[in-house]
């Protein structure tokens, strides 16, 4: 009896490389580990940043609000909207629109640049200082759940070996 025309499994399929030649699922297979590591990073960034925004919902920041204003905070002697813009890697038209509703809200400044006419500088007000101890036991409440489970000597070296992709990567350590 031959079997029937949808369960007749087709041959894998072949492609060439400088080793040989592989079909699709030893390629698949190969990347898998790739692929999962991918997935899980940025799963993970969605939902720390997910849990750290909702504990700080009372703040009235979104997302890309608290992102920026984290990445302001950092540097005290002030940045261009260029550099934020990198920074964050979000473009500069609505990299604007946010740093205009955080200098409304207040948490933010801009003032000319002391040597390029052209620029201004952002830095931080005083109302994140106001602000930092929630912030701050925001993220921490967050990681804390983050990290339930895990030995302190479990953390750091998980933090040993994501430091060390971030170096292959070119990242400096901070």
């Amino acid at each position: 009896m031959a079997p029937s025309p949808g369960k007749v499994k087709a041959p894998p399929r072949r492609i060439a490389a400088s080793n040989g030649t592989r079909s699709i699922e030893q390629l698949r297979a190969e990347l898998e580990v790739e692929r999962t590591l991918g997935w899980l990073f940025f799963d993970i960034h969605r939902l720390l940043a997910k849990g750290f925004e909702s504990r700080i919902k009372r703040l009235g920041l979104t997302r890309s609000q608290w992102r920026v204003l984290c990445m302001v905070d950092r540097v005290p002697d002030g940045q261009t909207q260029t550099e934020l813009a990198d920074m964050t890697e979000i473009e500069k038209a609505p990299l604007g629109k946010i740093l205009d509703r955080l200098e409304d809200g207040g948490w933010i400044s801009r003032k000319d640049h002391p040597t390029d006419r052209r620029a201004r500088l952002v830095y931080a007000t005083s109302k994140i200082e106001k602000f930092m101890p929630e912030l701050a036991a925001a993220a921490k409440a967050t990681f804390a759940q983050t990290l339930q489970g895990m030995r302190q000597g479990e953390v750091k070296d998980l933090i040993a070996r994501l430091q060390r992709l971030k170096r292959n990567l070119g990242g400096a350590d901070e």
